[in-house]
């Protein structure tokens, strides 16, 4: 009660301070030759004194513009406009005088310049450069030595979550550039979290077209948003970067440094990192994950939209520090170098090494169903796991003539996994009498290698719109690895029985696969295109696992299980062809098609001394539909329909159990068929970057036949068999709104939005069929504040409920709720101190016992700028000021039930040191923008 008080105390305090902000400047703008009003110009409004950033909007249709909710002073108004000369008004705002109306203001036309005039002004804050939004850096404050994750922060229809993940305009950012280029590869984080704000000019948002798409023009469904981020003129001539030190209590470290060096079109960055804080600088990446690969390679030559698949996934709520769940001890470091070889060569490169150590303690409990009961399982584990990274990306886009050009992009990746978990579990009936209880030790170590190679021929002919492309990807794979399982397990049926493993394993496996793809495109009536595609892939993976249990007479792990040990192969191939209309009229976009495929499936294993074989042949028609209509410039829908076919991977076709957990025994099903998805996507943008309005609506809706799901058998000493069968009528919802306002007389925004799911999925039993839906719902409202240049003030409150049912017993459906409250303030103290809190407060409700706990995070730092320009700062932080985190998490949607309660990093203090390394000085806070323009 006492923080709702003081957190409504302090609301009252901003409000009655920012009272009297009644001021208005008004008036319209012309040019000189026509005498017409001049649409779409911006309107920026600056302080006298220092030319910080006050608002801006922009004029309309007859020229004319508003600014409201102003305070008294002394301020300039700058007009710009890009067909135009630039121009500036001095205004005052009294008491007395707070309506200030400016008539009409000429501007003079670019195209009409007297010899050896100069004119000088500053950039707009936020300009239109075609389809591209462009901020001006520099009028937007950011505190010494930030990073550029704080900038993209204060920009306008622009949000970083707490994981760095960047949206823009309500869309995920997928890729960061630095002047045009790959910054490490596509991690955006890298960017995003090591770059200094202070060398970044220009942001500039768009969707970037893929490879295909920017030869004909024309987007292919295969679009991603990206970030480009122009660096200053003087940080492309020198060395520019910073690093950090720290330590703390608990043994608690962290150090990071970035080291830049650019001139022209050579870039040169460095990048190191170490932390066992849970501070991330880059985004993990599993480089064994075949079944991710063989994803990707069969994604991108289906010819379809690319869509996100979800149907049936489990329906979780997260709550506590999120995706910082557990400990975690992190190093990595590497080198980019970019840069035009000769006069047509353009060479990216980049190595990158990380160490990944997540550990984890956790205490799980599931309510199983049955078809006429229940079961409980309880279960301890603790993981410790390690994985050493390297990543080798290269790329050279050679341009042989204007009509002609290659690009090859080769990348290489090596990886060493360790792991080690124990488990303690135990299973209850429903009237909690104990029918097992063990322990399991397992560990693993391995080794893997990826390498992946794709070549772009591209060529235009002398008509435009007709083009060819030819697309080869390659990739090779394979893995090694050991492994040890120990097991313990006591079975209390009708009489108590014992039952233990012990026994060494080894796993090797590869991937190797191919993807070709040809694309023409014939140019037919004025704005449109007709597509041709043909493509064909082929994947080859196999599988070997080897187990040998304990020989008690030697001592030796040499008796051969026949049961768990086997030969799998198995390939999948297939053939498409494809075509496509596309048209680009003045408001809308259409591109339709037909891509029919032929896909073979064919396997075979060798367990023990049987042998049998798989052979399926699919064929399938696959539509596809993407439509854009623009109903101005800054609105827009888009429409997205794609047929998606997905087969079974190796450990779903594999028919030897896994027991490494032992009471929880999986086995692959060799019968499966593949899953075929229709999946339908609406988009919704409406946004007005100078006044910082937005709306954004998504929706995604999917019917997957032939579903991949689980069937399960329970015997009768409590031991779970799993094996995955296809269903029918599983279908996906997922929906998301976001309406952003702005708050000018607080100098902030409001952002209401709200996040709705629904879906509908089948599992098995003991031979029967569990019918399971479940419905999400989470509204949250959000204020962002900047009531004085002082102080930044962002305050979060967010409700989500969850509901579960299932047809097996509906007496078991489950209710549950999570509520989530945060608040950061920033405040900027006299003689360069710098003040930082945020508090986070989670309520969970209706769970099991024990995982109904409030959680409260609270962090804070206090830190002072010190040396020659601003270059050096010490602070001290503390994080988990009260010593409560903790991660809750409840999964459904499943043939269970279950709440896990993870041990995660609390409290500790950390004094730490930051040097800016930039030859050229650095300024403490970069207000305004200028350019000068010399007419002739």
């Amino acid at each position: 009660m006492q923080k709702i008080c003081l957190l409504l105390l302090t609301c009252c305090c901003v409000l009655a301070a920012h009272a009297q902000k009644n001021g208005v400047i008004k008036g319209t703008v012309s040019d000189t030759a026509r005498k017409q009003p001049v649409p779409s110009a911006t309107i920026t409004l600056l302080q006298k004194k220092d030319s910080s950033l006050v608002s801006f909007t922009m004029t309309d249709n007859k020229g004319a513009f508003e600014l409201t909710g102003l305070a008294a002073g002394e301020y300039r108004l700058l007009i710009t406009h890009v067909n135009y000369h630039s121009t500036s008004r001095p205004v005052t705002i009294s008491a007395s005088a707070p309506n200030n109306n400016l008539n009409t203001i000429v501007l003079h036309d670019l195209s009409r310049t007297l010899n050896e005039v100069e004119v000088t002004a500053e950039a707009p804050p936020v300009t239109l450069v075609g389809d591209t939004i462009q901020y001006n850096a520099g009028s937007f404050k950011t505190q010494p030595n930030a990073s550029v994750e704080a900038l993209l922060k204060k920009l306008p229809g622009v949000k970083v979550d707490k994981d760095g993940t960047v949206k823009a305009q309500g869309e995920k950012v997928n890729r960061v550039l630095v002047d045009g280029k790959e910054f490490f590869g596509t991690d955006p984080k890298i960017a995003t979290k090591n770059l200094p704000a202070d060398a970044v000019d220009k942001v500039q948002v768009y969707d970037r077209l893929s490879d295909a798409a920017q030869l004909t023009g024309f987007d292919d469904g295969n679009s991603e948003k990206t970030i480009n981020l122009k660096l200053k003129q003087d940080k492309k001539k020198g060395l520019f970067g910073k690093a950090m030190a720290g330590a703390g209590t608990n043994d608690r470290y962290e150090g990071r440094f970035n080291m830049n060096s650019f001139k022209g079109a050579r870039q040169f960055s460095a990048i190191g990192m170490a932390n066992n804080t849970n501070a991330e600088g880059f985004s993990f990446m599993d480089l064994m994950d075949f079944t991710g690969e063989l994803n990707r390679m069969r994604q991108s030559g289906n010819g379809n939209v690319n869509l996100t698949l979800n149907a049936g996934d489990p329906m979780t709520a997260l709550v506590g520090n999120g995706n910082s769940n557990g400990i975690k001890t992190i190093r990595g470091g590497g080198l980019n170098y970019n840069n035009v070889i000769g006069t047509k060569t353009d060479l990216t490169s980049s190595y990158f090494y990380n160490s990944y150590n997540p550990y984890q303690e956790s205490n799980v409990q599931r309510l199983y169903f049955l078809p006429d009961s229940s079961y409980f399982y309880n279960q301890h584990a603790v993981s410790d796991n390690l994985n050493n990274t390297h990543r080798l990306n290269l790329s050279a886009d050679i341009r042989i003539d204007s009509f002609h050009s290659i690009k090859i992009s080769p990348s290489f990746g090596y990886q060493e996994t360790r792991s080690n978990s124990y488990n303690s579990y135990e299973t209850f009936s429903e009237d909690k009498q104990l029918a097992n209880q063990g322990f399991s030790n397992n560990a693993t170590e391995g080794h893997g290698a990826n390498f992946r190679n794709e070549l772009l021929f591209r060529k235009k002919f002398h008509r435009k719109g007709r083009t060819l492309s030819l697309n080869l990807q390659t990739s090779f794979n394979n893995s090694e690895s050991d492994g040890s399982l120990l097991s313990v397990n006591h079975f209390y049926n009708n009489s108590a029985s014992y039952d233990s493993i012990n026994q060494h394993n080894t796993v090797s496996g590869s991937l190797n696969s191919y993807n070709v793809r040809a694309v023409y495109t014939e140019p037919v009536f004025k704005r449109s295109l007709l597509e041709f595609s043909l493509g064909r892939s082929n994947t080859n993976s196999t599988s070997e696992k080897i187990t040998y249990d304990y020989n008690k007479l030697n001592g030796k792990f040499d008796q051969l299980n026949d049961d768990l040990t086997n030969n799998f192969e198995n390939s999948y191939g297939y053939t498409n062809a494809g075509l496509r209309l596309r048209t680009q009229q003045k408001k809308f976009s259409l591109a339709a098609g037909l891509n029919w495929q032929q896909a073979a499936l064919k396997g075979k294993i060798i367990a023990g001394t049987t042998d049998s074989v798989i052979s399926k042949t699919f064929y399938n028609l696959l539509p596809s539909l993407r439509f854009k209509y623009d109903f101005t410039r800054y609105r827009h829908l888009n429409i997205d329909y794609a047929a998606i076919t997905n087969q079974p991977n190796m450990s779903q076709l594999q028919p030897v159990p896994d027991i490494s957990d032992p009471l929880n025994i999986r086995e692959g099903n060799p019968d499966l068929k593949q899953e075929f998805t229709h999946a339908v996507q609406l988009h919704f943008v409406s946004v007005n970057p100078f006044k910082n309005k937005n709306l954004f609506g998504f929706f995604n809706l999917q019917e997957t036949q032939n579903k991949i799901v689980n069937y399960d058998v329970l015997d009768s000493l409590g031991i779970k068999h799993t094996r995955p069968v296809n269903v029918n009528g599983v279908y996906n919802m997922t929906g998301n709104i976001n309406l952003g306002l702005p708050l000018r007389i607080l100098k902030g925004t409001i952002n209401c939005s709200s996040n709705m799911g629904y879906s509908k999925t089948k599992q098995f039993i003991n031979a029967v069929q569990n019918n399971i839906n479940t419905f999400t719902l989470g509204p949250s409202l959000r204020l962002d504040l900047n009531p004085t240049d002082e102080i930044d003030l962002s305050l979060i409150g967010g409700f989500n409920y969850y509901k579960t049912s299932y047809s097996l017993q509906s007496a078991l459906n489950t209710t549950y709720f999570s509520q989530q409250y945060e608040g950061e303030f920033n405040w900027q103290l006299p003689a360069q101190f710098y003040f930082n809190t945020s508090f986070t407060y989670t309520i969970n409700s209706r769970r099991a016992s024990g995982f109904n706990a409030s959680v409260p995070l609270w962090n804070a730092s206090f830190s002072r700028q010190f040396l020659h320009f601003n270059r050096g700062e010490l602070k001290l932080s503390v994080y988990d000021l009260l010593n409560q985190n903790v991660g809750i998490t409840r999964t459904s949607n499943q043939n269970y039930i279950e709440d896990s309660r993870i041990k995660n990093l609390q409290r500790f203090f950390q004094l730490s040191f930051t040097y800016s390394l930039n030859k050229n000085g650095l300024s403490a806070v970069k207000r305004g923008g200028g350019m000068r323009m010399i007419g002739g």
